[in-house]
């Protein structure tokens, strides 16, 4: 049974249905032309969409499903649009489907899926994106990424655990260090980054360090971070860096240490170093006149395979320590 619907002066049933084919704000009949949204709505000028759009506004809605399938099935768009359905099935359409995968008529369900739809499968198409597409959109999620809050805490967390003792080295900004009689440690802050960027190892690798009898650098992407001439001489070969958790760390053993040689007319004493470089600011010398009593007491022999004893170790420690921890509480 057919029930006819009272329609106003625009064309439109109190319901919200449209039964005529006239502007919805004054009943012109004359070019009109189709609400881009809901394409159901129709108006005669731009004015009038504007005028009547407080109305409108309650009942248009764009339907996306209708959209793509208008082109071959525009009876069935048409109905759905009407109807106010997004994308479901009649029970005459399911019996319809059923049976075209019972029949053996040789009609199989794809092809009546694609009379009815346009094309076999109606799930959205995947997207297709060209190699400069993707490369703008990674980079868009890094940049997500570094605006992202709590981004750079690991970074962060790991550089404020470095606690530098007091006389043995300083904390300088761009970088720390501090030393044993064996060794100097520097930390090196690396620019925030996303945190797979921060590997030390691979292709996408952007730290690179120099290490000479006398000098240094740490470069970022080819960006100076750290460098310049040392104000005593290191062991190259038997001198380390890696990262970790966005923190360049860098082991350097002593040219001349306590345990192996001296230079000439030198004691243990001139193994202590004041700054990392040579001709340094006065932030980054520290101003002590003879080595401190506990100076003697660090880490000095290096045979055993030990890393000194830097405060990277005792970070690194802390860390195991708390992960042992976790082990053992989740597995009682």
């Amino acid at each position: 049974m057919e029930v006819q619907a009272r329609s106003g002066p625009g064309g439109v049933a109190d319901g919200g249905v449209f039964t005529s084919k006239a502007c919805m704000n004054c009943g012109a009949t004359q070019n009109l032309l189709k609400c881009s949204r809901c394409h159901q709505a129709w108006f005669c000028s731009v004015q009038c969409q504007k005028a009547y759009w407080p109305f409108h506004k309650s009942v248009c809605r764009r339907n996306d499903f209708a959209d793509a399938i208008e082109s071959t099935e525009p009876k069935f768009a048409s109905w759905m649009r009407k109807h106010g359905k997004i994308a479901v099935l009649k029970d005459d359409e399911v019996e319809r489907l059923e049976r075209a995968s019972k029949s053996g008529n040789g009609t199989k369900r794809e092809d009546v899926m694609r009379s009815m739809y346009g094309r076999a499968d109606p799930k959205p198409l995947a997207p297709s994106y060209t190699p400069e597409d993707l490369r703008r959109m990674g980079e868009a999620q890094e940049r997500r990424a570094l605006e992202a809050p709590g981004t750079a805490s690991i970074a962060d967390a790991a550089w404020a655990a470095i606690d530098i003792p007091r006389d043995l080295g300083l904390d300088c900004g761009p970088y720390k260090w501090c030393q044993t009689q064996a060794q100097v440690f520097v930390y090196v802050k690396l620019p925030p980054q996303p945190f797979s960027k921060y590997s030390a190892f691979g292709k996408s690798s952007k730290v690179e360090v120099m290490l000479e009898p006398t000098a240094m650098r740490v470069s970022w992407g080819g960006e100076e971070l750290l460098g310049g001439e040392l104000c005593r001489e290191i062991k190259c070969d038997e001198s380390t860096w890696f990262v970790s958790d966005g923190v360049v760390e860098l082991a350097l053993l002593k040219r001349y240490r306590r345990g192996l040689a001296y230079a000439k007319g030198e004691t243990n004493a001139n193994t202590y170093w004041k700054s990392v470089f040579a001709n340094p600011e006065e932030k980054e010398a520290l101003q002590v006149n003879h080595p401190p009593s506990k100076y003697y007491d660090t880490e000095w022999r290096m045979e055993e395979g030990g890393d000194g004893g830097g405060p990277g170790t005792a970070r690194r420690s802390r860390r195991a320590l708390a992960a042992n921890k976790v082990k053992a509480e989740g597995g009682s």
